[in-house]
């Protein structure tokens, strides 16, 4: 049974109709538990697949549960490994987002000790868990150390750039809150780049970065930098690209006071044009 392309066929079928996707990964995982067992990598991904899901609609209850039917699926077919490890992870991340920091922690602690290497992307997820944690505890400085150690393992592995840009902005969120401002511009400008040379293909995660890198600028005072930037964020919205439309929403209100301030009418009205038309 391919489960992959199937989860995948699954999660085209009904991205727009979350109740139908939820049934549907349901149905998989309880024929596979039927035709592989519990005990099979089959239904440890559809598990997974379903705490992944429950977790990013904000389901904890039964998020927490398919993660630990997985955990108890990996724990049946190899012991507390690698892959107990990366799933222990994800459960983690449910916990932090569900405000349970000591779950959280003490997951994560359990998880660093497991993995058979300190170098493995796997690692370094773990390491950008420990991160958001730190972030969430207040603790800028410990989140920093972590994301710093994840961005060099990942660029030790010549890692996808998807995952180097993403390494990158985790690195400049600590840096924002520890107050080093130049610094986070450097590394959030670094990620764009990843964009700018072709890397990666420029979209919602682009006009992101290239918003939360304009409001850096303009907050540090940087007139010349910020308008580049904020420039870049309006070609991205002109040329169609697919965005979220409240992150686009968000950039031009960032946008309109920004251009109002310094007083460039053009830019104001390149605004005010692409309201327009997410009105329509």
């Amino acid at each position: 049974m391919d489960v992959l392309s199937r989860v995948d066929a699954a999660w085209q079928d009904y991205r727009s109709d979350p109740a139908a996707l939820e049934q549907a990964l349901l149905s998989l995982r309880d024929e596979v538990a039927l035709s592989c067992g519990t005990a099979s990598p089959e239904f440890v991904t559809l598990c997974n697949e379903l705490g992944s899901f429950y977790r990013s609609r904000g389901n904890y209850q039964s998020g927490e549960a398919s993660f630990r039917a997985a955990l108890a699926g990996i724990e049946a077919l190899a012991g507390r490994s690698d892959a107990y490890a990366t799933c222990l992870d994800n459960l983690a991340e449910l916990y932090r987002l569900d405000g349970r920091l000591d779950e959280c922690a003490a997951a994560l602690a359990e998880a660093s000790t497991l993995f058979s290497s300190r170098h493995s992307l796997e690692y370094a997820a773990c390491l950008n868990y420990q991160g958001h944690l730190c972030m969430a505890q207040h603790d800028p400085a410990g989140a920093l150390a972590r994301y710093q150690a994840a961005l060099g393992i990942v660029r030790e592995n010549g890692s996808p750039a998807f995952e180097v840009s993403t390494a990158y902005a985790n690195v400049a969120s600590a840096l924002m809150d520890e107050g080093e401002l130049a610094e986070a511009a450097r590394y959030l400008d670094a990620a764009c780049d990843l964009y700018r040379d072709g890397s990666l293909r420029r979209g919602p995660h682009f006009a992101s970065l290239l918003n939360s890198l304009a409001t850096l600028r303009d907050h540090m005072g940087d007139v010349a930098a910020a308008r580049s930037s904020y420039g870049e964020v309006l070609d991205i919205l002109e040329s169609g690209l697919p965005v979220n439309p409240d992150d686009a929403r968000t950039a031009l209100d960032n946008a309109a006071s920004f251009f109002s301030r310094i007083s460039d009418g053009q830019g104001s009205a390149r605004v005010e044009a692409l309201r327009r038309s997410l009105r329509q």
